[in-house]
């Protein structure tokens, strides 16, 4: 999937797409598959991730602005975009609610007037089992949001660092958007995925 050309991508996620416009920042960009199809568009992208792997693998397959970046030192130095993107999960990446409402709020200073943030989560209550649901009352417990997920990434004897990932349903997401001067212009929910267009409020 992290290779997937545009017309193999779920529908959801292109007509979420079909809102990118003026300046790009790609945040946790991977294998640049949303840089590349930005840059088709004749759009300038900046692709920023925190594997120099994934920032490799973006060059090599032509995005011409993939820069090694974590998402904390995201900053004024980047420029101004109009186009935010926190695909594949990566509106999570803060790991918080508290952390994602200073994420929302920095790319409010980071953005035109146009600015949009187009992004996709994981509802944590759709398809929740008995365990999923006791994680999420445990999170309650500790004062944190109930989606507030602490994952690695393992593949064929590699890991990543563990790490907190953030899950929001569309309730929770406005919460956080309109706490932080952004309102959902559009959302589709595809079971527990859910895709979603902020705009400036």
């Amino acid at each position: 999937m992290f290779f997937a050309e545009h017309g193999e991508w779920a529908e959801a996620e292109r007509a979420t797409f079909e809102y990118v416009h003026g300046r790009v920042l790609d945040i946790g960009a991977g294998a640049g598959r949303h840089s590349l199809e930005a840059q088709q568009r004749g759009l300038e992208a900046v692709a920023i991730d925190i594997s120099p792997g994934a920032v490799d693998v973006c060059r090599r397959r032509g995005v011409e602005d993939a820069r090694l970046l974590a998402l904390e030192h995201v900053d004024e130095s980047l420029g101004t975009f109009d186009s935010v993107l926190l695909m594949c999960g990566n509106f999570g990446l803060a790991g918080s609610g508290e952390e994602t409402v200073a994420l929302l709020e920095k790319l409010h200073r980071l953005t035109s007037r146009e600015g949009r943030i187009l992004l996709d989560t994981v509802s944590p209550y759709v398809d929740a089992d008995a365990a999923d649901l006791a994680y999420n009352e445990r999170n309650r417990e500790r004062g944190r949001m109930p989606g507030q997920v602490t994952i690695r990434i393992r593949y064929d004897g590699l890991a990543t660092p563990w790490y907190d990932l953030l899950c929001v349903d569309l309730a929770e997401l406005v919460a956080l958007a309109e706490a932080t001067g952004w309102g959902a212009v559009l959302v589709r929910e595809d079971g527990a995925d859910l895709y979603a267009v902020l705009e400036k409020a």
